[in-house]
């Protein structure tokens, strides 16, 4: 698993770890999804490797090489919403994204596969231009939020320290109709190089109705993860083409 907590590794000694095994990306018939990388896009800016590492929620889940995932969406209730994380690679779920029930504020967790909660979001109850996410640890929101973020259709506004480096960041996005790269500025100069570190996109007919997410390597996916629901969300007017009765 690409994205795997630090914790649960080996504690074999690095040096005499064995080189991990090269993924198939053949699929079941089942479950078809697209090799990573794809669909191609000209306009795609070349993903940065943050070296020194960059999270926000959980050094534990930074990507430890070139990360493709699946975020789902499903029909319940009166909406198209984020349902559930894959990895692309191989079609293995890894989170599931539960929504409290009659919550005000949109309350969503997210969920491993031990049913355990990464992170949970909340939506700002009274929302005017843009709508506000608190961002807490685990399911604990009677703590101060780890961060708040913005969101005005796909546009993203975010500052929070980096758990890696103790340096103030900033998170933007670019693009529109769910074809959106997220960047990241170290520091608060608004003259910092704007570097890419994940993209969000459609995922390609034929597929799971959902998007795929590219992220970069050294990057928090949990963050990642948290502002593709975001963005999920402020755009309630995407037509979302019907889904493959194989996977209703």
């Amino acid at each position: 698993m690409m994205i795997r907590r630090r914790s649960e590794s080996s504690t074999v000694p690095p040096s005499k770890v064995s080189p991990p095994p090269k993924r198939s990306v053949s699929f079941p018939a089942t479950f078809p999804l697209p090799v990573p990388g794809t669909p191609p896009a000209a306009r795609r800016r070349p993903l940065q490797t943050q070296h020194l590492g960059l999270a926000a929620v959980d050094a534990g889940y930074c990507c430890h090489e070139f990360t493709q995932l699946h975020l789902s969406v499903e029909w319940r209730l009166d909406r198209h919403v984020v349902g559930g994380v894959l990895e692309n690679a191989t079609g293995q779920p890894l989170f599931e994204v539960r929504e409290k029930p009659l919550s005000l504020h949109r309350q969503r967790s997210l969920l491993d596969l031990t049913e355990v909660p990464v992170a949970t979001i909340r939506m700002s109850a009274f929302r005017r231009r843009k709508a506000t996410y608190s961002s807490y640890l685990r399911a604990d929101t009677s703590k101060k939020p780890l961060f708040k973020f913005t969101m005005a259709r796909s546009k993203l506004e975010m500052t929070f320290t980096d758990i890696m480096t103790g340096e103030a960041c900033r998170l933007g996005s670019a693009g529109e109709h769910g074809d959106i790269e997220i960047w990241l500025q170290r520091g608060l100069s608004a003259d910092t190089a704007k570097q890419p570190i994940a993209h969000m996109y459609p995922a390609p007919a034929g597929t799971p109705l959902g998007y795929s997410l590219d992220i970069a390597e050294g990057v928090d996916a949990v963050v990642a993860i948290l502002v593709c629901i975001a963005v999920h969300d402020s755009e309630p007017d995407r037509k979302w083409r019907a889904p493959n009765a194989m996977f209703s």
